[in-house]
């Protein structure tokens, strides 16, 4: 399953988000999918999921 995600983000580029809910992946393995693509990188970083720090 982490080699289809592998494939289909570096394809589509999905975010982390995405690649959980459509390849059933933790959190921790998709932000590193996402996190070490270097095409993504170059845009923005990585959301923060949690709470706003307000």
């Amino acid at each position: 399953m982490i080699e289809q995600a592998q494939l289909s983000h570096s394809f589509f580029h999905q975010s982390a988000k995405a690649l959980c809910k459509k390849f059933q992946l933790s959190w921790s393995i998709a932000k590193t999918i996402v996190q070490t693509c270097p095409e993504c990188q170059q845009f923005a970083p990585l959301q923060q999921v949690g709470v706003s720090p307000r």
